[in-house]
């Protein structure tokens, strides 16, 4: 496990130094709400990015509210699409850490996460792992490795958040793009063409794999007796 821990914090180091979350990475102060966290999960999960996605608890927003200058050159404003000589990002992320209770916590967060991602998908079930690491003689982060997996990834039913505002409807499909996630709102909908890259990958995976099936099971349970309700189709 510290060999896993060490691995993954290198890899995450520079993220933390950098100035914005990206398409593979999101930072969390603390954890709380379980829904909330599974939007994120099936976000990362339907992402384009090929690598394993990383929420970092224990990071949150700088308190340095001054804005980082940053000049662009020819090329930057070329890609950027704009005439501007600077941009302007926010100071870099504060790493406060976690308290060993805080740990504590957060593990009894995960098995509760685990359980309610377990029972709420559709089709794929995304694939998480809970990693915490030490990085001060009593301060933690607290990493949650959502690997990289085939599938289509959609909840069967709606989640409420602690509010009891739902947070992750049914049947909609959340993309991690950039920084955001495509699917949130109604500004913000996954576009058409992320829905046909995100069934056509499944499709071609299963279309290799001899032991594929595509299986939806539906949200109504079965009374005693009945046959279960749910379809599998072999993909030739």
């Amino acid at each position: 496990m510290e060999l896993v821990a060490q691995r993954i914090y290198k890899k995450i180091l520079p993220l933390i130094e950098g100035h914005t979350e990206g398409i593979y990475w999101d930072f969390k102060r603390t954890l709380c709400d379980t829904s909330e966290i599974i939007k994120d999960v099936l976000a990362f999960s339907n992402s384009a990015y090929p690598g394993d996605s990383y929420i970092i608890v224990g990071v949150g927003e700088s308190s340095n509210r001054r804005r980082h200058k940053i000049s662009l050159c020819t090329k930057d404003r070329q890609r950027l699409g704009t005439d501007a000589n600077y941009i302007y990002l926010p100071q870099k992320w504060d790493l406060h850490g976690l308290s060993a209770k805080d740990i504590e916590k957060m593990q009894v967060f995960s098995q509760t996460l685990t359980q309610k991602v377990r029972n709420a998908m559709l089709i794929s079930q995304p694939t998480l792992e809970y990693i915490p690491i030490q990085i001060k003689r009593t301060r933690w982060i607290y990493v949650i490795v959502v690997k990289k997996v085939h599938g289509v990834f959609i909840s069967k039913k709606d989640l409420k958040n602690n509010n009891g505002k739902t947070v992750v409807k049914q049947g909609v499909l959340y993309v991690r793009s950039a920084d955001t996630t495509a699917g949130s709102d109604e500004s913000n909908v996954t576009s058409a063409d992320e829905h046909i890259r995100v069934w056509m990958d499944y499709i071609n995976y299963l279309s290799i794999n001899p032991n594929g099936k595509f299986r939806l099971v539906f949200n109504n349970e079965p009374k005693i007796g009945d046959q279960k309700n749910e379809s599998t189709w072999p993909i030739d």
